[in-house]
């Protein structure tokens, strides 16, 4: 896809790789870009910072691919609804965006949009043994298993951490260097926990929020990290943290009391620090839940959803979209579908689960090894039940488009998804406001950051497969007003709390914080 134009035409896709990668996405038509240079814009009853700053968004992984074909340069989008929300941000307030290009070579400073430049992307160098040891290793071995309660996938290592700290600083160096009096710093996720501390120290002057995408520990698996008070301190350099949902702000600031011994407020959700009071909040992450009601009843999407149907031949579709990742639950879904299966025969040649596993960390060993058990459990599964063209599960190794997930989601009567555990579940999401129809039954995991939101879904214990086998069964079995009753409900919310909503909120508050910590910086204790 090429960005020709001055405002960018991104898809949406929640399914690819949490460092806010993903193919492509798009912005509706009506939200017109501004020329505005400050951030005062209401949305949702919600007003943006005081004008006389710019946003600078730190991620790990850049917004975009530069690719040279034919001796031309042209840009590629990378990001999925978040980055998406950030790029249209900075193209309308400028700003910065602080990433690394995903590869070997680092490019020079970007200007974007190509042809009427808004903003600027700077690249971090990472070399060989930086991706080694950071990403593959630290992020993806040690924090991400860490994050998502998964304790026996945890490998830490002295050369990692010390890789991941310099990875940050370098980061924060950059920031430092770019920021400009006034600018508001939005740090992503868990790859940068050490960067708002980093960053402090060296710019005081700035407004410093991090958002974090993942769930967060308990106090008692925190404590399974060797370096835990440099990462908790290293979060609490921001004015503002925030999480999906209250439990994980709960276990973050048990770990700041417990671990750390930082006085606690509990009321006010603040922790103090020094002569600075950090502010913890809960932002349920939102989608851009029209784009998906748009794109599930325009009549591409119809017609690709009504082939899919007739291909499956089957009166039930049971749809599950996942990255291929151990935390996902891709193998209790299928135990509890075959359970589903061996208890409700009358359901064998009237039932199809579509399973969607899009390929992920393939360098990872433990990822490897998923996909061997996955293919494994597929194959006895069909081999099991399938009979007289009757194919019980139609398993799909691949990532796709906005369009063609969107008409998955549109001819599924049932989306069952069932991560072990899950900062939000954007998946849930998206299948809920492509429901055009109000007529499909969500099931969700309720170690789901969104079961906490979504409470009108079938939620159920991943770890046993019998409720999967039983929450099935109610799916199936439900009338249709009730399937009516439920989805209205979860599309008001998914509507209500939507992708726009949850920017704004951060921003806003994140606006209050900064203004607040001003004074107290002159007096920042290390």
């Amino acid at each position: 896809m090429r960005i020709t134009s001055s405002r960018f035409v991104i898809k949406y896709l929640a399914v690819a790789d949490p460092d806010i990668a993903s193919d492509g996405g798009r912005r509706r038509d009506q939200e017109a870009r501004s020329d505005s240079t400050d951030l005062m814009v209401p949305i949702n009853g919600i007003t943006h910072r005081p004008a006389g700053g710019r946003l600078i968004v730190m991620s790990n992984r850049a917004p975009i691919r530069i690719v040279r074909a034919g001796g031309r340069e042209h840009v590629e989008p990378t990001v999925g609804g978040v980055g998406t929300t950030f790029l249209r941000l900075l193209e309308r307030s400028g700003g910065l965006w602080i990433a690394w290009s995903g590869g070997r070579n680092t490019p020079e400073p970007y200007l974007l949009p190509p042809e009427n430049p808004r903003f600027k992307i700077v690249f971090a160098r990472l070399n060989d043994q930086d991706v080694s040891d950071y990403y593959y290793g630290m992020c993806n071995r040690g924090l991400w298993p860490l994050m998502h309660f998964m304790t026996p996938n945890c490998h830490f290592s002295t050369q990692q951490w010390n890789r991941y700290e310099r990875v940050n600083r370098n980061f924060a160096e950059i920031a430092a260097k770019e920021a400009q009096p006034g600018d508001v710093l939005w740090v992503q996720d868990f790859h940068l926990a050490l960067t708002p501390r980093l960053v402090r120290e060296r710019r005081r002057d700035l407004s410093i929020g991090i958002f974090w995408h993942v769930p967060f520990p308990p106090e008692q698996l925190m404590r399974i990290l060797p370096w835990r008070e440099d990462f908790l301190e290293g979060l609490l350099g921001a004015d503002l943290i925030g999480f999906h949902t209250q439990s994980y702000m709960t276990h973050f600031l048990n770990c700041c009391e417990r671990i750390s011994g930082f006085e606690v407020d509990r009321q006010r959700s603040e922790v103090r620090v020094g002569m600075r009071t950090v502010r913890v909040g809960a932002f349920p992450l939102g989608i851009p839940a029209d784009f998906f009601s748009e794109l599930a009843a325009s009549p591409n999407v119809v017609a690709r959803a009504r082939r899919i149907r007739q291909a499956l031949r089957t009166q039930v579709v049971i749809l599950g979209v996942d990255r291929l990742d151990y935390t996902k639950g891709i193998l209790e879904r299928l135990l509890g579908y075959e359970r589903f299966l061996e208890s409700n025969p009358a359901w064998h040649k009237r039932v199809t689960l579509v399973l969607i596993a899009v390929p992920s960390r393939t360098k990872v060993a433990d990822y490897a090894m998923l996909k061997r058990q996955l293919d494994e459990q597929v194959g006895r599964i069909v081999g099991r039940f399938s009979s007289e063209g009757w194919m019980p599960l139609r398993y799909l190794y691949t990532q796709f488009g906005a369009e063609e997930l969107v008409a998955y989601y549109r001819c599924a009567d049932i989306a069952l998804l069932t991560p072990l555990r899950d900062g939000m579940n954007l998946v849930a999401k998206e299948f809920v406001a492509s429901q055009v129809d109000n007529d499909g039954v969500l099931i969700l995991s309720e170690f789901a950051g969104a079961a906490e939101e979504l409470t009108e879904a079938l939620l159920v214990n991943p770890y046993d497969i019998n409720q999967i086998a039983d929450g099935l069964k109610c799916a199936v079995d439900m009338s249709a007003t009730e399937r009516a009753e439920r989805m209205n409900a979860l599309r008001a919310k998914v509507f209500a709390n939507n992708l726009e909503y949850w920017s704004e909120k951060f921003l806003s508050t994140l606006a209050m914080e900064g203004a607040l910590a001003q004074g107290a910086d002159e007096n920042f204790e290390t």
